[in-house]
């Protein structure tokens, strides 16, 4: 966690509405004044204000009497709501009412307001907020802003609190932490997850329990059943130390914005938590980041270590627009991969020719290899195909939009019967859908 006392600088004094107003309400009644005293009675009148104007503003904190702390997380996530904590400190010997300001980067979302709040002398108040940063980088917070108000509420200041610094937007880390706490709780259905372990057919036993509906007869222990009397089935989890292989594709096609956040960095997201799965469940978990050209690559390896590395190479990946070498890309893996192995390939595909050399690739990769296909589903080009048409023009793009459609189902279809398995989810949905079938493979022994 970051944290640094700053102290206000600078100092703008001015009058507030309610003294504009106590300074301008006496010029209603001069006309029931009798003309002599009239102007000597204003004249008393906005002494006194004048007075209670520079009173009020004494009794208000100078610069260096506001210190403010601002504390972020190391590691901010992308897409998540980050916590942001102002601790805030009254040094002068006066109560302060205070408006405060919070200046995140561009593009955060966020309440940056607090206040108006009354500090009393030497007091320091904690005041939480969070942001939601829209993109994987190196980002600035600024200067805090500072409204204070004398007791009166005559006068005032506005300090610049000097906190401007760097932070860094990683993948959903948060994303990682919840799995984790959740896991330990057996609670993974609030996120979607099927479960951490499956029963079935793994390749190591566990152990034995009574049959329910819908277990496959084949795992029936039938000595078991015997001694027993009540069907019986062997349970059996994963085998550890399996190959993972996580290829994250960041062409044109993965730069588009979906519900706020590039398909790029959904699919980054996906990827760290299927890497921190992987590297828990004791498995050798490698990258493959790559566009035309091959732009990060991580050879497979066990625990923490590896599964930091991978948040640091995922953390420096860029959507580029150019065009994804599939057959670069994946013939470089395979020559690497000696043993069978799980590639979990990131991509979106459009159009008949990108299909094809991802197939053609795919193809040589299986079945010594096992590979699954994860693209987004394109709302905006479904809702195109869907929509009511009216003109010529509509109908054109209705058309094109039912012809990428089709296309890709296509292609997806043609790499499931080649072996892969392929699938188009929604975006939101990534994670969940990499990870549930992540386990669910391990559980059915198919590496």
């Amino acid at each position: 966690m970051s944290g640094r006392l700053a102290t206000a600088i600078g100092k703008l004094p001015h009058v507030t509405p309610r003294a504009a107003f106590l300074t301008a309400a006496p010029v209603l009644l001069l006309p029931l004044v009798p003309a002599p005293w009239a102007w000597v009675a204003l004249s008393v009148w906005l002494v006194l204000i004048a007075l209670l104007v520079r009173v009020d503003l004494g009794a208000t904190p100078r610069p260096g009497e506001i210190e403010v702390v601002r504390t972020l997380p190391e590691k901010l996530s992308i897409g998540a709501a980050n916590p942001v904590t102002l601790t805030v400190r009254n040094a002068s010997r006066y109560a302060a009412t205070l408006t405060i300001r919070e200046t995140p980067p561009v593009g955060f979302t966020g309440e940056r307001v607090i206040g108006p709040i009354t500090l009393a002398p030497h007091a320091e108040e904690e005041f939480a907020l969070s942001f939601t940063p829209p993109g994987r980088g190196e980002f600035r917070f600024g200067d805090v802003g500072v409204r204070a108000i004398g007791p009166l509420g005559l006068a005032g200041r506005q300090l610049t609190i000097p906190t401007a610094e760097t932070c860094r937007v990683y993948p959903d880390i948060t994303a990682v932490r919840r799995y984790a706490l959740l896991a330990r709780r057996g609670a993974l259905l609030d996120l979607g997850i099927k479960a951490a372990r499956y029963a079935g057919v793994g390749t190591e036993f566990e152990s034995l329990r009574e049959y329910q509906n819908g277990d496959a007869y084949r795992e029936i222990d039938w000595k078991a059943t015997a001694r027993r009397g009540t069907p019986v089935i062997r349970r059996f989890e994963a085998e550890r130390s399996q190959t993972i292989m996580i290829a994250v594709d960041t062409g044109r096609l993965m730069t588009p914005l979906v519900g706020g956040m590039s398909k790029l960095d959904r699919a980054v997201n996906a990827a760290l938590l299927l890497a921190y799965l992987g590297t828990e469940a004791g498995d050798l978990v490698g990258l493959l980041v790559f566009g035309r050209d091959i732009i990060t690559y991580l050879p497979p390896r066990k625990g923490h270590r590896q599964f930091l590395a991978i948040l640091e190479a995922l953390y420096s990946a860029e959507g580029r627009v150019e065009e994804p070498d599939y057959t670069r890309a994946l013939t470089y893996l395979a020559a690497r991969l000696s043993k069978r192995s799980l590639i979990v390939l990131f991509t979106d595909i459009l159009g008949t020719e990108p299909s094809k050399r991802l197939l053609g690739v795919l193809g040589g990769l299986a079945p010594r290899h096992l590979p699954l296909v994860l693209t987004q589903r394109n709302r905006v080009i479904e809702a195109r195909a869907r929509q009511e048409v009216k003109t010529e023009a509509e109908a054109y793009a209705s058309a094109v939009a039912e012809g990428v459609l089709r296309d890709k189902a296509e292609a997806l279809g043609v790499l499931s019967a080649r072996g892969a398995l392929a699938l188009d989810v929604e975006p939101e949905q990534l994670s969940v859908a990499a990870v549930n079938h992540y386990l669910e493979i391990k559980a059915r022994g198919r590496l």
